[in-house]
């Protein structure tokens, strides 16, 4: 299983002990559900039946790579959640259901994004339009699609926020450190800032001129990333061993 390779070789925080050593039934079922996502991705382009069709199709693998990156982010923040803390109650086990179905629901909404995106780029440098022109998006349209997707995207880091809040709720039984601790709030405090950047995003691209331009700011988050890391870091890995004598 991809789980049981990763967690093997991944190079994982060595400040931060994995709880989870043993892959659930929960997670089987969430890799299931991810690589249907995936599919849904990947199928939505119909099968080609000549050359020309089959160029087109090979193009498709941008956008489809897009899309992927972006889920393969939410399987990545579910990876550590089981492996850094193990937790899998009945709390848990209802809110990675109602994640898994946010994923389910992103899916289509996010080809369509890379598609147009895609279809747009192309057709500036070649000039021709066919390709967006086939997913009938306008500029309107457009910026409803991803109205959709941030809206989703926001309420698939909300769930995993919950699940991550859940498990400092559980620190003294899990007996996490305080870097530990300091790192679990570190992640919370960075899946917020993709809510409210997801959210702001969607009311832009909606609500204003810039429509489906509005996807610009989701460029921050990477950056942010690494400024939440910077200023929510743990001051020192020392108070992790002070804390479990």
């Amino acid at each position: 299983m991809l789980r049981d390779l990763a967690s093997r070789q991944m190079d994982h925080d060595p400040r931060f002990t994995w709880r989870g050593d043993a892959v659930t039934r929960i997670e089987n079922l969430s890799d299931i559900v991810f690589a249907l996502a995936l599919g849904m991705l990947v199928s939505s382009a119909e099968r080609p039946t000549t050359f020309d069709d089959l160029s087109g199709h090979l193009l498709t693998i941008i956008p489809v790579a897009a899309g992927f990156a972006v889920l393969f982010s939410v399987w990545n923040a579910h990876f550590t959640y089981f492996r850094r803390y193990g937790v899998a109650d009945g709390m848990i086990i209802f809110l990675n259901c109602v994640l898994l179905l946010f994923v389910l629901f992103v899916a289509y909404p996010l080809r369509f994004i890379f598609d147009g995106l895609f279809g747009y780029v192309y057709g500036m440098i070649t000039q021709e339009w066919d390709y967006l022109q086939d997913a009938r998006l306008t500029f309107r349209t457009s910026g409803i699609v991803m109205g959709y997707f941030t809206v989703g995207y926001a309420l698939i880091y909300g769930v995993i926020s919950l699940m991550y809040a859940h498990a400092l709720s559980k620190a003294e039984m899990l007996e996490l450190t305080a870097v530990e601790k300091m790192m679990t709030r570190q992640s919370i405090i960075m899946f917020i800032a993709i809510i409210l950047i997801s959210l702001t995003t969607g009311a832009l691209a909606v609500f204003t001129s810039l429509g489906a331009f509005a996807g610009c700011l989701m460029g921050v988050l990477g950056p942010m990333g690494y400024v939440v890391k910077f200023l929510a870091r743990p001051k020192d890995v020392s108070e992790g061993a002070a804390d479990n004598a």
